[in-house]
């Protein structure tokens, strides 16, 4: 256990956020895949309660060209998070062309593996 660690509390056990760990989903409009969505789940402490961490979502957008917007995250009281969960991510930190409402379908584990591969994609991206 790393010394930071040892007075820190683990985030509460949500198994749904689990499939934000080295996730990938499709981005949809009108039922055609126009892009890929990763996410990476991670912990952090708030000045509001240093000892209890909390879960922390980035997602990182990829489109069909190889391009990637800015990563993105989502801490509770979550907001894409919850979109996600939902079937939807509605951006407008995204380029300008590409801002708006998008369905949203995660891929099995084992596509999402082979996915940050193909795309591909790095921790860096986060």
């Amino acid at each position: 256990m790393s010394p930071s660690r040892w007075w820190s509390k683990p985030p509460p056990p949500d198994a749904s956020i689990e499939v934000f760990r080295d996730g990938v989903g499709e981005l949809l409009r009108e039922g055609q895949v126009v892009g890929h969505l990763a996410s990476s789940l991670s912990e952090f402490r708030t000045l509001f309660s240093p000892r209890q961490l909390q879960w922390w979502v980035w997602l990182v957008a990829v489109w069909p060209d190889g391009s990637r917007e800015r990563s993105i995250e989502d801490y509770p009281p979550w907001s894409y998070v919850n979109h996600i969960k939902h079937g939807y991510i509605e951006c407008d930190e995204w380029s300008t062309e590409r801002r708006g409402r998008y369905e949203f379908r995660w891929l099995p584990a084992a596509e999402a593996a082979a996915a940050w591969e193909f795309l591909p994609i790095q921790p860096s991206d986060f």
